[in-house]
């Protein structure tokens, strides 16, 4: 009876990973595919030859520009949103600083749908020259990341017993070397966690993206709609350039998985 349960469950689960995981199987067989293969009947399961030219097509135009934008946007709106996070987080933990129902107003914050005030800031951004360039859309992605950033933060340094701090303060310490070189360090799984989540957050963020870009700034997630033409669709280029995008993401998740584990189970988060 434990057999078959076991049977069966297996079953399920296999079942369930072939649902999840096809749809990248298919992107990922159909970045090697030519224009003519992508209608046969029967549709190819296997690509009959490795071709790499819509690889090389994508990144020497859109894809290779849009690949660096998006690098640089999220990258930079990670280290804003951790680092104003960190100081700002640290005030909430330890001074109750803006009352008890202030990570109540930061949540609420975050939870506001980006296009709810995206008008808003495309007429700022228009009068302060911000309209399709790095800064624009940097700011506009850490205003979005720094509440989550503050609220996550402000769990991890709860959990850090103060009278560790207080024996740094009796020992000469400042506030500041007690914060960078006690709280920080011990706090390192949970920043780790807390600047890949913001990292991904910018990375694939796109209504923010498509209203404040032009052709200057052209991050990924506005790149590859534009491909899809009112009378063609580069499908070959299309599936090369989204599997670029996901690349690095799942790169950087193999690469801090161990601090990512301990960072999501350091914890509960305190309000």
């Amino acid at each position: 009876m434990k057999r078959r349960a076991s049977a069966i469950r297996f079953l399920l689960i296999g079942i369930l990973l072939i649902i999840t995981l096809f749809p990248l199987y298919w992107m990922v067989i159909n970045s090697f595919k030519r224009t003519g293969e992508f209608f046969t009947d029967p549709p190819q399961f296997i690509p009959p030859r490795v071709d790499l030219k819509a690889y090389q097509d994508s990144l020497q135009t859109t894809g290779g520009k849009g690949l660096q934008d998006s690098l640089i946007i999220a990258t930079s709106t990670m280290i804003l949103s951790v680092g104003l996070g960190c100081m700002g987080a640290y005030a909430v933990a330890r001074y109750r600083w803006g009352g008890k129902n202030f990570i109540l107003l930061l949540l609420v914050i975050q939870m506001l749908p980006p296009v709810s005030i995206a008008l808003p800031l495309f007429i700022l951004f228009d009068k302060l020259k911000l309209l399709d360039t790095y800064y624009g859309l940097i700011t506009a992605d850490t205003v979005f990341n720094l509440p989550y950033a503050i609220w996550l933060l402000q769990g991890f340094f709860q959990e850090i017993p103060v009278e560790i701090e207080e024996a740094a303060l009796v020992d000469g310490s400042s506030r500041w070397q007690v914060f960078t070189r006690i709280v920080l360090p011990l706090s390192l799984p949970g920043l780790v966690a807390v600047s890949f989540f913001t990292f991904i957050f910018a990375w694939n963020e796109f209504i923010l993206a498509f209203i404040f870009s032009r052709s200057r700034v052209t991050p990924l997630t506005v790149v590859i709609p534009a491909m899809v033409g009112a009378d063609t669709i580069l499908w070959e280029r299309v599936y090369a350039t989204s599997l670029i995008a996901i690349v690095p993401v799942i790169i950087l998740a193999l690469l801090l998985q161990r601090y990512l584990v301990r960072g999501l189970t350091f914890g509960a988060v305190k309000g």
